[in-house]
């Protein structure tokens, strides 16, 4: 284990996503956006949270194949915010609010829909706070962290608690965790990365950061690599915490890194985008763009164009080798997800008309949108 003093730094204006309610436009019924909306793509569907609405979109063409609800009922569902998919069952987030004003509290929800036809299977309401980031699910366990500073087990049959009791870790959970055979790794915004026992909910070991984290650790023969908002990329061994080496960026590191198996492609909030050697942390390029990043960057399948979404709207295609901008395609709203599938990239944006996209990661062209533009007349 690590330890280090407090780091204190700028707040980002990104953070203030999560901590101040934004007016989602584009979307009817008065939808707000406290956090950012997800989708995944599996054997040719795109299933994405989208706040009024679970959407279930041909990848191809982004026709609906289902939605739940319905039509939108904003009283008794949602808003809809991350998705996981397992099999034949896609676990969905949202919260519900009690009271008002200086008393309002809000209580995570999850429900599992299958996912061929929409139809909800079963659905569990948790905690004193919201679900930010996506689960992560066993065969038969699903796993959440929640911003009460919890992390919930859930029977995937039912929805029944796994653990007696939720891990309590020490600070805010926003991050996705990462199940390996029978250990969670999951961080907290209180700096530590956590290792769990699958079975109980009972701590392995932590690393502690100077800062918070707030991503789903990589996994990488037998090291983890996660980066922090005191602007490091940790290397962890993982079968015990130990750090292996860092890296220092020039800003928080929020998204996930990824890798080609040689290097680490990491992105931090002040632009950056790194290439890092993955054996000895050393950095390799950096291409500083003119947004920040709160997502980590997609490799396409042959490794050599790397993928990067800006808050700001723009997506890229980069050069793995160099960092060179292939192309770039703006958009409005912020892109809240990216997903790359085979030679397609899919993201989903927020305070947006067109909200779901996919382009073609080779150039960058568009291949659809949904909503689809309406005619002119």
């Amino acid at each position: 284990m690590s330890k280090k003093k407090p780091w204190y730094g700028p707040v980002p204006a990104i953070v203030g996503l999560l901590l101040v309610v934004s007016t989602l436009s584009g979307c009817g019924g008065g939808v707000h956006a406290t956090t950012w909306t997800g989708l995944v793509v599996h054997e040719g569907v795109v299933y994405a949270a989208d706040l009024e609405q679970v959407r279930a979109l041909d990848a191809e063409s982004g026709a609906v194949l289902w939605l739940f609800p319905a039509e939108p009922d904003m009283r008794e569902y949602g808003p809809f915010y991350t998705v996981t998919l397992l099999e034949e069952t896609l676990f969905v987030t949202s919260y519900e609010r009690t009271g008002s004003g200086f008393f309002a509290q809000s209580k995570g929800v999850l429900r599992a829909l299958n996912s061929q036809t929409g139809q909800q299977l079963w659905k569990a309401t948790v905690g004193g706070g919201e679900f930010v980031a996506a689960g992560a699910l066993t065969d038969s366990t699903f796993v959440i962290g929640n911003s009460d500073g919890m992390v919930y087990t859930f029977r995937k049959e039912d929805g029944a608690p796994v653990w007696e009791r939720p891990f309590a870790a020490a600070g805010r959970v926003w991050a996705t965790p990462l199940v390996i055979s029978d250990t969670v790794y999951i961080a907290s915004l209180d700096h530590s990365l956590y290792a769990l026992d699958l079975a109980t909910g009972q701590e392995r070991w932590r690393f502690e950061a100077v800062g918070a984290m707030a991503s789903q650790p990589l996994l990488l023969d037998q090291r983890l690599y996660i980066g922090a908002f005191d602007g490091h990329l940790y290397a962890l061994r993982q079968q015990d915490g130990h750090l292996e080496w860092s890296f220092e960026g020039e800003s928080w590191f929020w998204g996930s890194p990824t890798t080609d198996g040689a290097l680490i492609y990491a992105t931090d909030v002040g632009g950056n985008v790194y290439a890092v050697d993955i054996e000895s942390g050393q950095q390799v390029w950096r291409s500083t763009l003119d947004q920040p990043f709160h997502l980590g960057p997609a490799l396409n399948p042959d490794g050599q164009i790397l993928l990067v979404a800006g808050d700001s709207g723009t997506l890229y295609g980069l050069d793995a080798s160099d960092g060179f901008v292939i192309w770039s395609q703006p958009g409005k709203g912020q892109l809240a997800s990216l997903v790359v599938d085979g030679n397609v990239a899919y993201v989903s944006r927020i305070n947006a008309e067109q909200r779901i996209q996919a382009f073609y990661v080779d150039n960058g062209r568009p291949l659809w949108v949904y909503p689809q533009p309406q005619a002119s007349e």
